[in-house]
């Protein structure tokens, strides 16, 4: 018994550094609020990607999972990387991305996400937000790589229904002293307030936009690089901005990061000749449904089934393991997917709460 306890630690340990080098997480909570006598349901998704993390939350009706925006904070996506410390400055947690339909109503909020992936491929981690506001799929995909911690990558794809993206950096609350500034590769400009309230660039020289703020946080800011091609117009409009598409767009990819302890108008002309150009190049070289490698599968499956042995040794019950693990080798090799090895991760995580409950 002691032999085979130290076995299963060992292989336990094994398990733990393979669950701790797979970074991308989502952690998921609930909690029922009673408003005026009627039941609702608060659901905050956590998704923890590269050195950052997404926050999604919604509140729906309990029993039919209908979306309510009764009050603020109902709804967010927002993203929290690279915050200033005790500024507001950087992306905004709460309201980083919003997506309109033709319609020219917002999407991200119409019915709860059916479903949240993650993906780690390489240098690549990735989350996939799974929408379906109406009869098509809205998909949104966030991915970071390991070699360019600075940058945060999104895919927003909506065939036949995709008006406009809008990203949100924050840079300031709307006191005359916290004005948000913002800067084309043409110059910079104060972000507009009164009438007319948005600035429209149907044409810029550049494929990036910087935010920053003159007063508050003066070496501290934000970049956006975007694609062109399915663009038609960029409006700067208080704290968003706001990429209209061109009607035959079927999807739109930007890139995000920020900038820090240097001045705007130095950071400028590096950002604009040699920064956007070379980050553009890269957002349009990304495979956004990347295959799983047959290794790590196939890495798992032999660590997987080396635990199911010693859970048999030690006495265990496994023929339903066993059973799953053949359907999950069977599955993989006939069409290989994220989902079926994230099905194969449970698993062993299943296999290893039975060694502590044998123990």
């Amino acid at each position: 018994m002691q032999k085979i306890t130290l076995t299963v630690l060992t292989s336990l340990a094994g398990l733990c550094a393979t669950l701790l080098h797979a970074a991308p997480s989502i952690e998921k909570e609930e909690e029922q609020l009673d408003r005026k006598g009627t039941a609702f349901l608060l659901t905050r998704h956590t998704i923890n990607l590269g050195n950052g993390k997404i926050n999604y939350r919604t509140v729906t009706h309990l029993h039919d999972n209908k979306p309510v925006q009764q009050e603020w904070g109902d709804f967010r996506f927002g993203i929290e990387y690279w915050r200033n410390p005790n500024t507001p400055g950087s992306w905004s947690p709460v309201n980083f991305l919003a997506v309109i339909g033709r319609d020219g109503k917002t999407l991200l909020d119409r019915k709860v996400a059916e479903k949240i992936d993650t993906v780690e491929n390489g240098r690549m981690e990735m989350a996939v937000f799974t929408f379906r506001p109406e009869n098509s799929v809205l998909d949104v995909r966030i991915a970071q790589f390991k070699d360019r911690p600075d940058w945060l990558f999104v895919k927003v794809a909506y065939p036949g229904q995709l008006g406009e993206v809008w990203a949100s950096p924050v840079h300031g609350y709307g006191k005359p002293e916290l004005e948000s500034q913002y800067a084309l590769k043409e110059g910079a400009g104060a972000k507009p307030c009164g009438k007319p309230d948005w600035i429209l660039t149907k044409t810029t020289g550049g494929n990036g936009v910087m935010n920053f703020n003159r007063y508050a946080y003066k070496e501290f800011g934000t970049f956006i690089v975007f694609e062109k091609e399915s663009l038609r117009q960029l409006r700067i409009h208080g704290d968003d901005i706001k990429f209209e598409l061109k009607p035959e767009s079927d999807s739109f990819s930007f890139a995000i990061s920020y900038f820090k302890d240097r001045k705007p108008e130095e950071v400028h002309p590096e950002f604009f000749n040699v920064t956007v150009p070379e980050v553009e190049s890269f957002l349009k070289s990304i495979n956004w449904n990347p295959v799983p490698d047959r290794k790590t599968f196939s890495e798992l499956a032999d660590e997987t089934r080396k635990n199911i042995s010693i859970l048999k040794e030690d006495g265990g019950h496994a023929a339903d393991y066993e059973k799953k693990m053949n359907e999950l080798e069977t599955d993989f090799a006939e069409a290989p997917s994220f989902e079926i090895l994230a099905s194969l991760r449970e698993l062993n995580t299943q296999i290893t709460n039975k060694y502590l409950e044998n123990l």
